[in-house]
């Protein structure tokens, strides 16, 4: 399997030293993109590593990100900071980035969930057209069933869009992991991967202690070929999961 790693500039010697893409996790954060001095001195960092970037990828911004909006207001504040992060996934020459579905969990209300898919569709139809060179990976986020997720994939089949599933999210929603994997398999090209107790997003190690997914059952039901991003925020927790998926012997 090919697994990703989240750098971080503090330790970045010792992140190249493992030859293995990267997830930029930066570019995600109102305070790194409210400041273009600190946007282009971490570009700057990163490209000066001296990597091939073009297997990378880039965590776009997703808390209040709500491109399916019915407010004008919120759909223009929410495409500003996606083209502001797309235009920096070219910059550093990565192939893709990850977006979420941000929409409300268990609300049921048809025209909300059609809305949802009808307004995800046509803006990132529009957003792939101004940005030929990156796909984008839309990431389960609150979801508790993986349906609409499954229902835009299908419609955007054929073009650069397709699913990241993160196993830790749909571990601690109400459907099950088989179920997502399931329904989303078709559309999958990109998982993030850590560990929770299955109630709450905590990001542990993969395997590690407090942990209960059971990697064991869910590893081998993985699209093949698929890039894993292990989403932890240290090279020590890095280090600690890929121990415990060597150890697997899956």
């Amino acid at each position: 399997m090919k697994y990703y790693g989240i750098p971080d500039v503090g330790h970045l010697d010792e992140w190249t030293a493992l030859e293995i893409p990267f997830e930029y996790d930066d570019f995600m954060l109102p305070m790194i993109l409210e400041n273009p001095g600190a946007v282009d001195e971490r570009i700057r960092v990163y490209l000066q590593a001296g990597r091939d970037t073009s297997g990378d990828t880039l965590h776009g911004p997703f808390l209040d990100i709500t491109v399916h909006s019915s407010d004008r207001l919120i759909r223009e504040a929410s495409d500003y900071r996606l083209r502001q992060v797309c235009d920096i996934a070219m910059r550093l020459g990565v192939k893709g980035m990850i977006v979420h579905t941000n929409f409300i969990p268990n609300y049921y209300e048809p025209t909300y969930r059609k809305g949802w898919i009808d307004r995800n569709e046509e803006y990132f139809r529009t957003f792939m057209e101004a940005y030929p060179d990156i796909d984008i990976y839309m990431e389960n986020m609150f979801d508790e069933e993986p349906d609409l997720l499954a229902a835009l994939a299908e419609r955007m089949k054929g073009t650069r869009f397709s699913i990241c599933l993160d196993i830790a999210h749909a571990h601690i929603a109400k459907e099950d992991v088989a179920t997502w994997q399931q329904m989303c398999g078709p559309y999958i090209a990109h998982y993030h991967i850590n560990d929770n107790d299955g109630r709450v997003d905590s990001h542990l190690p993969v395997g590690g202690e407090g942990g209960t997914i059971p990697w064991r059952e869910i590893l081998p039901t993985l699209n093949p070929g698929v890039p894993i991003l292990i989403e932890v925020n240290s090279l020590e927790k890095y280090q600690k999961s890929r121990k415990f998926l060597s150890e697997l012997k899956l």
